[in-house]
């Protein structure tokens, strides 16, 4: 057994990473043993690097409420019993929940500045699927999201498949595998922050990979405890001088609550 295949190893038999896609384990392994050759240390250095990444921003909890409520539509839900449990499932996910109030609203917004599409590319998508009820999306638009988590990928795949929408979300690692083929419009929401914890320049290199009409950025203006740190401002400098480098035009609708970016 190789050094990196018993640090994946290590990941997979983890009770809070294992659901964590191939790709993930491969290239946190690969980094932690740049910096640790012994398994041992690199499979605790990756572990880290995970929290970092991921761990703190999803609770396991979140995942099997997905699960337990979307196995309980059954297999011909109507629409109110969707929205119902759509709504119970984005509350137990602190990023979705922050949309709550304003679902509709949020992602009319959206497509005003880019357009209605035809096909949209959700990229690290979360929980987003969830929302498709709440999307206002044209009945043949194909929506895809992908994920690292399979057992997230898989509730939010079986949840779009019960709403009729065409499409599909997949697990996979965007910094091992950038998006493939054209879509309408690409979401990346509050996604960029925690690519570039795990690499930097990540935002750069995705973002120049992706084939989309409309890239739509978002990041979120308080931290994860609520507070405002100037956030806003911060992001705002950092994403102009990203678009400005790659040569990407960017406009700034106003959306209530979240920090929004169309590039074309």
């Amino acid at each position: 057994m190789t050094a990196l295949e018993e640090v994946v190893g290590e990941l997979e038999r983890s009770g809070k990473y294992a659901t964590l896609c191939r790709a993930t384990h491969e290239r946190i392994a690969f980094w932690a043993l740049q910096r640790h050759p012994r398994p041992k240390d690199a499979a605790k250095a990756a572990k880290r690097k995970l929290h970092q990444a991921f761990g703190a921003y999803l609770d396991p909890g979140a995942v099997a409420s997905a699960e337990r409520l979307t196995a309980g539509l059954g297999e011909a839900p109507s629409p109110g019993a969707l929205a119902a449990a759509a709504r119970d499932i984005l509350r137990h996910h602190a990023s979705s929940a922050e949309r709550l109030d304003d679902l509709e609203g949020f992602y009319a917004a959206l497509w005003h500045a880019t357009g209605r599409p035809r096909h949209v590319a959700d990229l690290a998508c979360g929980f987003s699927p969830f929302a498709l009820p709440f999307m206002g999306l044209d009945p043949d638009c194909r929506y895809d999201g992908i994920d690292i988590d399979t057992r997230l990928a898989a509730a939010a795949d079986r949840f779009r498949a019960l709403t009729g929408r065409p499409g599909g979300v997949t697990a996979d690692d965007l910094l091992v595998h950038p998006p493939a083929g054209h879509a309408d419009v690409a979401l990346v929401l509050k996604t960029l922050p925690c690519l570039d914890r795990q690499d930097p320049g990540a935002s750069a290199r995705l973002l120049a990979g992706i084939d989309a009409d409309a890239i739509v950025v978002s990041y979120p203006v308080r931290s994860l405890g609520g507070r405002d740190k100037g956030m806003a401002e911060s992001y705002r400098e950092a994403f102009r001088r990203l678009a400005t480098d790659l040569g990407r035009r960017v406009d700034e609708p106003e959306i209530a609550g979240e920090l929004v970016f169309v590039v074309t």
